[in-house]
């Protein structure tokens, strides 16, 4: 468990490095911090998507440190939890693959925009280590807890 917590935590922090300009890409919220201007970062996908997935990674992060703690706090970790956090994770590969390929709607100065995302190595990363965590995510069927 405490490796799936530590996949699901680490996507967060590989984040940081997306904020600047490396050779691995901006990851999945690189461009948010890109465009200087407020006025115009509202109108790209790009902008959004940012967003979004900021807002994903900071879900997992909780989660990921939920984890963690809730054993050291004597709460068990049942299997509704556990659900949780692996539909927390269908729902970013999901997202990402429809973002990636055919766009997802944002606001644009001219209405709503399908636009795909570029992909770059460091959200296929951050995808990949998330998607691993989920993976981790099972149930411990046969191994019963003594009541």
């Amino acid at each position: 468990m405490r490796l799936a917590a530590l996949l699901l935590l680490l996507p967060f922090f590989l984040q940081l490095l997306g904020f600047g300009n490396t050779p691995l890409g901006g990851g999945l919220c690189g461009e948010l911090f890109l465009v200087q201007n407020p006025a115009l970062a509202l109108k790209t996908p790009g902008f959004w998507y940012g967003a979004l997935f900021m807002g994903l990674l900071a879900l997992q992060l909780g989660y990921g440190l939920s984890l963690l703690l809730l054993p050291l706090l004597e709460v068990p970790v049942g299997p509704a939890w556990l659900r949780l956090g692996r539909f927390l994770v269908g729902l970013l590969l999901a997202l990402f693959l429809l973002s990636r390929t055919l766009g997802l709607p944002t606001p644009g100065p001219t209405g709503w925009v399908l636009e795909p995302a570029s992909l770059d190595p460091l959200s296929l990363l951050l995808v990949g280590l998330s998607l691993a965590g989920g993976v981790l995510l099972r149930e411990n069927r046969g191994h019963g807890t003594a009541s």
